[in-house]
């Protein structure tokens, strides 16, 4: 009986050790999940809501040389750069198009977007263009033939209208110029596009309005086919220099669409060989593919791009463009790349989706003044490598 009692005597201390030691590490305040990381260059912040500019961007935040960072930081940092030590989400506008599958879809690097958003000399925000493609146009009393046709009507209603509501047209020239770098164009710009080889459209119906407006119109030429006759037709057509004649294909015939059986070849054909036809006949090099038939796949598109086209169009009537803002379907999206598959409206819905341009401008703007703040913040903390933004407005800074 000693024994037993020196045995509980000798093991009491310790039970009484163990208990202290489990109540202190209950009373110890539980450490949260650590969502910063250290790094050789600064804390790297990897919660759900850190900025994120792009897939390959990292944003760092870097430590001075005389502070060390503790081994098991349990709060969040004190290190502030300026302005702002809290990583954030940057917003992009967005519209509901009614339309389940059609999506805004953005194509530049947040640095150079926000760069050209709010740089001197660029257009402003909500600046929008309507790209309208135009076949044939009947004469009143005539009966259309198909959904390609518009009346003579409706075309000089479009056409008034537009002007009333103040568009203006631009050229393929400056439509690259404002989606690469947000030139300055008008707020409200259309592109008014022909397909095929219709030089009597342009001499019936559109001359009127180009030389009272000062406008201008695309051509979407099949070059392959074209004769002399046609060519001196342009040219007295564009004295004025009205005309903006660009790439509709080669050939552009049944057997010569672009699908996923047709032979390289032909597909090379159509892309390449209206470049030097255009170029001798225009004095310039063509800038915009208009998909032949509006047929496209993944290989052509990147075909077209290293044939040299900075845009291309499809017939899908998905919305109108703003800046590093082009509304796609899922067809277009798999291509990965939105300039070359920009979406046009149909002649027959012209009036109507310029109504609709004006209402997504309108929001477009209320957006970009409600963000600003924040974009430039964003942009004087992690667009390092970029020159300060020389405001478009500096009286209101």
């Amino acid at each position: 009986m000693k024994n037993g009692k020196r045995g509980i005597i000798l093991f009491l201390p310790v039970m009484i050790l163990i208990v202290a030691g489990i109540s202190a590490c209950q009373n110890t305040t539980p450490v949260s999940p650590n969502q910063w990381q250290i790094t050789e260059t600064g804390l790297l912040d990897t919660s759900p809501m850190n900025l994120n500019p792009s897939s390959t961007d990292t944003v760092n935040i870097v430590i001075p040389s005389t502070v060390t960072p503790s081994p098991s930081i349990t709060s969040s940092p004190t290190i502030t750069p300026s302005p702002t030590s809290t990583a954030f989400n940057l917003d992009f506008f967005d519209y509901d198009f009614r339309l389940n599958e059609v999506h805004p879809q953005q194509y530049q690097d947040t640095c150079e977007y926000l760069a050209n958003r709010w740089g001197d000399d660029k257009s402003e925000p909500g600046t929008i263009v309507v790209p309208v493609m135009y076949h044939s146009i009947r004469k009143n009393g005539r009966p259309l033939q198909d959904d390609m046709q518009v009346s003579q009507e409706y075309f000089e209603y479009t056409m008034e209208y537009a002007k009333k509501m103040g568009f203006e047209t631009i050229t393929t020239e400056e439509l690259v110029g404002f989606l690469y770098n947000n030139d300055r164009i008008p707020q409200y710009s259309m592109i008014l596009i022909i397909d095929d080889r219709r030089l009597g459209v342009v001499n019936e119906h559109f001359m009127k309005y180009l030389n009272e407006n000062d406008w201008t119109v695309t051509l979407a030429y099949i070059t392959g086919v074209a004769t002399e006759n046609e060519w001196r037709e342009f040219q007295r057509l564009n004295v004025d220099n009205h005309l903006d004649l660009q790439a509709h294909g080669f050939y552009h015939n049944a057997d010569t669409y672009i699908t996923e059986f047709t032979p390289l070849e032909i597909i090379e054909e159509e892309i390449y060989a209206p470049i030097e036809i255009i170029e001798e006949r225009s004095g310039r090099r063509p800038q915009a593919f208009i998909w032949p038939g509006g047929n496209f796949t993944e290989e052509s598109v990147k075909i077209a791009r290293q044939a040299g086209y900075e845009v291309g169009f499809t017939i899908y009537s998905r919305g109108p463009l703003m800046y590093n803002w082009i509304p796609l379907g899922a067809t277009e999206v798999r291509v990965n790349d939105p300039l070359l598959v920009l979406p046009r409206f149909w002649s027959n819905t012209a009036a109507l989706y310029l109504e609709r341009a004006i209402e997504i401008s309108s929001q477009a703007q209320e957006f970009a003044d409600l963000n600003k703040s924040k974009e430039l913040i964003w942009f004087e903390n992690y667009c390092s490598d970029y020159p300060p933004i020389k405001m478009n407005n500096q009286a209101d800074e």
